[in-house]
């Protein structure tokens, strides 16, 4: 007896003294982890500020930064001018606009070692035209770590003690899902629809959206992958898709199960990579239903994405169909914070007008117009017409369809800001994009950028009003 309490003497400070040695390393190297990640995320926020900063639109802006609200740990950001000027702030609800150093550093420690300061210049054309800043706290990250390792730890504790005393038979049976159907089997579209293609399945890819000015990720498209028994693989917008249903006046659930889909996707996504933009095509009826703009809001709560970063896209034949009508559909999108990008851009006589009076913030060019540019000098002409005239509206113009490296320079070039297409990437799949966003290098310097638009003299162009 009297050898066991010796060892246990021992043997227990020894094991006590050991956890405590690990933990402490543990928590070292979470908290190295978690400024890296912030790290990441201030330079990735910064790269995706900067095409609205050409554009002077801070009110975009504005909204990049609002959408920080979704990181618990954040609980303020500002830019900063060059010239020190405020350009745009956040301070989260119940918390005061941290004052922060104008010397930049990666990551600074301010007094309290839960609060750290993370910082990113934005430059344009080698000039450090304004400093992101953003302030964290630490201890609500921590909070989660020590829960779910207090979980790791109880539940198998728990387990053990109810199969020891009471020597219950676990049976974990997996469930069937995937979808949003009753009883939890897979939602088709197709089989709803017509009744031979029951077989087709049906799913969500994304594509990547990049910036022209360095190829650096700004969001993604939503993409339906249509996987007919035929063995034929078939990639439609999602307001084409939408479109079978109501051409065959079915009433379907399919746009809030792609809705649902894609927003609770991306907030998966953005919580571990940082804020991505999320487009997605809405069809003519859903434009004008005067409700679908609230039912997006509903949706973007339930799935936790901030609606702020999601973009809807509407064919620029729905609105110039009606324009009085369309601008009153994109101003009542507005008034729930919702943008609307007009897709297929450039097609009707009616194009360039649009810039004038529909209230936007991007067009997309029509990728037919992009294949046509390189042999068609009316065509190039009428892009640079195009893409003058919207920056000038301080409209951002997206390429579709963008194949090889001569489209792009060309295109860059002219102004345009952002791009997508094969020359870029094809689209992924959940686990495809998953692997892309995982493996993408993280490069901290800013390459240079092309002049756009009007030629900028100064920094204190991006100086707030």
């Amino acid at each position: 007896m009297s050898k066991k309490i010796i060892k246990l003497a021992v043997v227990v400070p020894a094991v006590i003294g050991s956890l405590v040695l690990v933990s402490i390393l543990i928590f070292n190297a979470v908290r190295h982890k978690i400024i890296e990640d912030h790290e990441v995320l201030v330079h990735a926020v910064a790269q995706n500020i900067l095409p609205a900063l050409l554009v002077n639109n801070t009110s975009q802006v504005e909204v990049m930064l609002h959408a920080l609200e979704s990181y618990p740990g954040i609980e303020s950001a500002e830019l900063i001018s060059a010239e020190g000027a405020s350009i745009a702030s956040y301070a989260r609800a119940g918390h005061a606009l941290d004052p922060i150093s104008p010397a930049f550093e990666l990551a600074s420690a301010t007094d309290d070692p839960n609060q750290v300061h993370v910082m990113a210049p934005i430059t344009f054309d080698s000039l450090i035209v304004a400093n992101l800043h953003i302030a964290v706290n630490l201890w609500p990250t921590y909070l989660r770590i020590m829960m779910w390792l207090g979980v790791l730890l109880i539940v198998p504790s728990v387990i053990y003690v109810l199969i020891k005393q009471s020597r219950i038979k676990l049976r974990f049976e997996r469930v069937a899902g995937g979808g949003s159907g009753p009883g939890g089997k897979s939602f088709s579209v197709a089989e709803a629809v017509n009744a031979e293609m029951g077989e087709a399945e049906i799913s969500l890819e994304y594509q990547p959206i990049q910036r022209m000015s360095d190829s650096g990720l700004f969001g993604m498209e939503v993409v339906v992958c249509w996987r007919h028994p035929s063995g034929q693989t078939i990639h439609v917008s999602p307001s084409d898709f939408v479109g079978v249903a109501e051409n065959a006046n079915i009433c379907l659930p399919f746009d809030d199960w792609l809705l649902t889909t894609a927003c609770k996707q991306a907030a998966a996504w953005q919580h571990q990579y940082g804020p991505l933009i999320l487009t997605i095509n809405i069809s003519a009826i859903q434009f004008e239903n005067a409700d679908f703009a609230k039912k997006i809001r509903s949706i973007c709560e339930q799935t936790q994405y901030p609606y702020q970063l999601l973009e809807l896209e509407v064919n620029e034949s729905v609105v110039s169909s009606d324009l009085q009508q369309a601008i009153a559909r994109v101003q009542a999108f507005a008034e729930q914070g919702l943008s609307i990008t007009v897709d297929d851009f450039g097609l009707t006589q009616t194009s360039l007008d649009l810039l004038e009076v529909l209230p936007i913030n991007k067009v997309k060019l029509d990728y037919k117009l992009v294949k046509r540019m390189s042999y068609d000098e009316k065509i190039h002409a009428l892009i640079q017409t195009i893409i003058v005239q919207a920056l000038s509206q301080d409209v951002q113009v997206m390429a579709d369809g963008l194949d090889t490296p001569e489209q792009h320079a060309e295109l860059q070039s002219m102004g345009c800001i952002f791009g997508q297409g094969a020359y870029f990437y094809a689209p992924f799949t959940v686990s495809g994009f998953d692997n892309f966003l995982a493996t993408r290098p993280f490069d901290v310097t800013t390459k240079r950028a092309s002049r756009i638009g009007t030629k900028l003299t100064s920094a204190n162009e991006f100086s707030a009003a």
